[in-house]
């Protein structure tokens, strides 16, 4: 996702790195090691090192110790400083100074954006929306009932998902396996011309080798589905619900519990993504990656 950063439709104003996938300086590195290898001109943050109040979890026994696979070329190692402030900071610096009202993309836990709402509430005015890729309307990734972005640190979703005027749209586990990587399009990404697009597709064939070592199962995209709906919001449909995290159950902590009755029961609080054109997004995010290169 973060090649789309310099996509002519989208103006970033800054990247703040989380622990999740896995631990925050392994995660800084990766993403300043490839916003270098990818020229990509937006400022780096070093966000939370752990969750608000949980355990920390990671997903390296999944995406390995370095969170992201490779079968071909790596990153290039480098040594390159985040910027000085931390992450938190940052975005509450981002919202107070932009001329108009900012969107916010989230692709891991909420810590960094719980912490900036905690210690300023009123910069909820200065979001347009923020846009996540976390929780589910059904089953889990994680566990069974919940998805990896929310588990991480349920307590800081919880603030995130009761902070009132903030307008929220959620791309969900429902929504994201709609969006199927194949083979074929690994195969694509091969034929491109030059060493970064190489780079690129030994880190996608890896991710898409995840469900079965030879690529004969799709594998869903996650991350940058919520980019796909800036550049293609026609590709995707919405309805309104009701989220609330659960931070008690024993089977169920981090669930998003989705309440889709609105208008008998409950009162929305979230745009949750129900329906992608999986082919027609996957196509779009390579094609917008392509065009950054």
């Amino acid at each position: 996702m973060l090649m789309l950063a310099s996509h002519p439709g989208l103006r970033w104003l800054g990247v703040g790195v989380v622990a999740g996938n896995a631990s925050l300086p392994v995660a800084l590195a990766n993403t300043l090691r490839i916003c270098h290898h990818y020229r990509l001109k937006v400022p780096v943050f070093a966000g939370c090192d752990r969750p608000l109040f949980a355990p920390m979890e990671t997903a390296e026994r999944v995406l390995g110790a370095q969170g992201m696979r490779t079968t071909g070329m790596p990153l290039p190692d480098l040594q390159v400083a985040a910027e000085g402030l931390d992450a938190a900071t940052a975005l509450g610096n981002a919202l107070r100074n932009s001329p108009e009202p900012v969107t916010v993309l989230a692709i891991g836990p909420l810590t960094n954006i719980a912490r900036t709402l905690q210690a300023e509430p009123a910069l909820v005015e200065r979001i347009h929306e923020l846009v996540l890729m976390g929780g589910s309307t059904e089953r889990g990734n994680h566990t069974p009932a919940a998805e990896f972005n929310i588990y991480v640190d349920p307590e800081a979703a919880d603030v995130v998902f009761n902070q009132a005027g903030l307008k929220r749209r959620m791309f969900g586990l429902n929504v994201c396996r709609q969006v199927l990587l194949e083979r074929a399009h690994v195969q694509e990404v091969q034929r491109w011309p030059g060493e970064r697009a190489m780079c690129l597709a030994g880190y996608l064939d890896a991710y898409q080798r995840i469900r079965h070592p030879d690529g004969r199962v799709p594998m869903p995209l996650y991350d940058p589905v919520t980019s796909a709906w800036l550049l293609r919001p026609e590709l995707f449909t919405f309805q309104s619900a009701r989220v609330d995290i659960e931070l008690q159950g024993r089977f169920t902590r981090g669930m998003t519990v989705c309440d889709l009755r609105i208008g008998q029961s409950a009162l929305p609080n979230t745009e949750i993504a129900m329906t992608a054109d999986g082919p027609r997004v996957v196509d779009a995010v390579l094609q917008a990656v392509r065009q950054s290169f």
